[in-house]
């Protein structure tokens, strides 16, 4: 039962973060397509397009890394057999013995 709950909030975590990665990813092709071809754009051409491309980059990362993680999991390693010592010993005592 506290599995599915688990699930949920893990589901619910990725629609966040990608709904705010497209907002971002949004702005910032506004940045670079709208607001630095302006004649007198707020706070100038070159800054408009330096922070535009940097949110498409950073919400392009972010966005990449949250769907890759979400639909290919790493997979487990299968844990080896625990080997313990005291098993080793007995062993060798068991062959000297027989030999």
């Amino acid at each position: 039962m506290s599995s599915r709950r688990f699930q949920r909030q893990r589901e619910n975590k990725v629609l966040t973060t990608s709904a705010i990665c497209i907002v971002v990813l949004a702005i910032g092709y506004f940045m670079v397509e709208n607001l630095s071809k302006r004649e007198k754009p707020p706070l100038g051409m070159t800054f408009n397009i330096i922070v535009g491309f940097l949110l498409i980059f950073v919400a392009g990362i972010i966005l990449a890394i949250t769907l890759k993680t979400y639909f290919f999991p790493k997979k487990k390693k299968k844990q080896s057999r625990p080997v313990f010592l005291d098993d080793e010993k007995n062993k060798v005592k068991k062959q000297n013995n027989l030999s």
